[in-house]
């Protein structure tokens, strides 16, 4: 083997650089200072040094999810990874290809009462973060460098989780007779198709007696690449297309056959269609048919024929209802043969039943629920009439990444999603707080797009200090602050237990258009529904984060009524 005589850092950067990783967010730490020169010297890499390691964390989450590769960050092993394991659990949760890298304290103190010692003779922060990863491994010695990391790679990209990767002071020093080489594409994206599942797919949509088919896409039609073969689909044949919150612009909301979303912050579209009792052939594809993407595991969605799912993993099939036919394999494959069959003339002929079926929902009213409130006048504002303002404010090609709070439901429902991908959020897990750094990774991954990152005020408080990093890389983001001064979700089951209990939610004022400015942003308040285009125009003209500080009224109901209906119910039956 030639000789090339490569540090250990180095090889890493560049291995990982080459597998799409093209930024590292990084928290700074004593026993990583070996990466300090790869990081500043290997060309194609950018490095983001953030205020906390947990927002590293988010960040490569957010590219991760943007880029549709690996999202990449370092921190020193056990406080520093310990800082990130919310973040880590909710890309475990959401499936998303995130490497993490921590320094670990060299070889030779393991046990020995070293600072920082997190070995597994020590703390075992391996240990910690299996649960949080798919993947924690130690490079034990330089030998084995090159086989972990192209084992972290395949399994981020193939499990959808994330792996850690535990490297020794001494190790990162050390010199590698390697080269760093790409993985086959076969390995990464494998286009792996159940020619048997298939022509049983295929019997099924060519049903005489089963022609009201509809789509519920999640989160795995875009991982897998499938978006284009499931709207060529879906176009030729005339199915509707709903999507789970997760997979919210699979199919653009402003197209004819896009239902919205069902589930949790569903569309009224979306969710008479699938619940009607009129729905012949239900095809789950990329979706674990989780809590809240299933209206609380609600049977009124279950189709009167066949229920049909779709993944590339076979542990995400049936976890909630046994079905009619599993189809274990790449979405894009099944797609890319539906879209293109020769012959299909009974699910041709059924473009009619569908269309009664479309129309039938459309006549019981709007696609959105109550969408008067998208005209309020209120003062404080109506958090509906914020999120139209704001869709009307950003071009079509604008990505939303959306945080955990009573905001979520009113972004579900109200901001049209115009092009896939271009929607971000932390969904399963639900932690607070991670849309900022969340959506700063997805801006590096997608520059050329504007960016909303739609927060509450009391996220801000958890990882509000990433503006400093927005700011200091000059990453132009616009901040919006739904501010009800409160932590309005739990604002609204504290209002029936006592005053004392809401006083609980409060979150005294904040000039949170100070604290952006001191972060070295710029922003402005806004009270008024009519100041909110000039607003985001500033916004967007901006070359650094500016945020919005847009005051709300927490009094209003989020627009999920079936599914606090579908709680109650889940709740009394128990």
């Amino acid at each position: 083997m030639k000789n090339w005589g490569v540090v250990v850092t180095e090889y890493l950067i560049r291995m990982l650089r080459d597998h799409g990783a093209r930024h590292i967010f990084i928290g700074l730490g004593a026993l990583n200072d070996p990466f300090m020169s790869p990081l500043s010297t290997v060309d194609g890499v950018g490095t983001i040094v953030t205020a906390f390691e947990g927002g590293a964390a988010y960040m490569a989450d957010g590219y991760a999810r943007a880029s549709g590769g690996i999202g990449l960050c370092l921190g020193i092993g056990g406080p520093g990874v310990l800082n990130m394991t919310t973040a880590l659990a909710g890309a475990k949760t959401d499936r998303s290809s995130v490497i993490v890298i921590s320094g670990e304290v060299p070889r030779s103190w393991a046990g020995m009462g070293g600072f920082q010692d997190a070995t597994e003779a020590a703390l075992d922060d391996l240990d910690v973060l299996r649960p949080v990863t798919g993947m924690s491994l130690s490079m034990s010695s330089r030998q084995v460098v090159p086989q972990h990391v192209r084992r972290a790679i395949v399994h981020v990209m193939s499990e959808r989780t994330p792996a850690h990767l535990s490297v020794p002071r001494d190790v990162q020093q050390a010199e590698l007779d390697a080269e760093p080489r790409r993985l086959p594409e076969s390995l990464l994206h494998p286009r792996t198709l159940d020619e048997h599942a298939l022509q049983e797919l295929i019997a099924v949509l060519e049903d005489p007696d089963g022609q009201r088919i509809v789509v519920l896409a999640g989160p795995g039609v875009q991982q897998s690449g499938a978006t284009d073969q499931l709207r060529a689909f879906a176009e030729r044949f005339d199915v509707p297309v709903a999507t789970t919150l997760s997979g919210k612009g699979t199919l653009p909301e402003t197209h004819p056959l896009a239902l919205g979303v069902f589930g949790y912050g569903g569309s009224r579209r979306a969710i008479d269609t699938i619940r009607s009792g009129n729905v012949d052939v239900l095809v789950v594809v990329g979706s674990g048919l989780s809590q809240r993407d299933t209206l609380q595991w609600d049977p009124a969605m279950l189709p009167s024929r066949t229920l049909v799912q779709i993944d590339s993993h076979p542990t995400l099939i049936s976890r909630s209802w046994p079905v009619d036919l599993a189809v274990v394999s790449n979405p894009a494959e099944v797609f890319r043969r539906l879209s293109t069959l020769r012959e299909a003339p009974v699910l041709a002929a059924g473009r009619g039943a569908r269309t009664a079926l479309l129309h039938h929902v459309s006549a019981g009213g709007d696609a959105r629920y109550r969408t008067e409130d998208t005209r309020s006048e209120a003062i404080p504002m109506h958090p509906a009439r914020v999120v139209a303002e704001l869709r009307a404010a950003f071009p079509d090609d604008a990505a939303l990444c959306v945080d955990s709070g009573a905001h979520r439901a009113w972004f579900a429902e109200y901001w049209d999603t115009r092009q896939p991908g271009t929607h971000f959020s932390l969904t399963n897990l639900g932690p607070m707080g991670g849309a900022v750094p969340l959506g700063i990774g997805a801006k590096l991954a997608q520059p050329q797009r504007p960016m909303l990152i739609a927060t509450g005020d009391g996220c801000l408080l958890m990882h509000g200090m990433e503006l400093h990093t927005a700011s200091r890389e000059q990453i132009p983001v616009v901040v919006a602050v739904m501010n009800n001064r409160s932590y309005g979700n739990i604002w609204f089951r504290a209002s029936k237990i006592s005053p004392r209990a809401e006083r609980l939610t409060d979150i005294p004022g904040i000039d949170w258009v100070g604290f952006a400015r001191s972060m070295g942003a710029d922003g402005e308040r806004v009270e008024q529904p009519a100041q909110i285009p000039a607003a985001v125009a500033r916004g967007l003209a901006a070359s650094r984060p500016y945020l919005l500080d847009l005051i709300i009224d927490k009094t209003y109901p989020t627009p999920v009524g079936v599914w606090r209906e579908r709680q109650q119910q889940w709740e009394d039956n128990d």
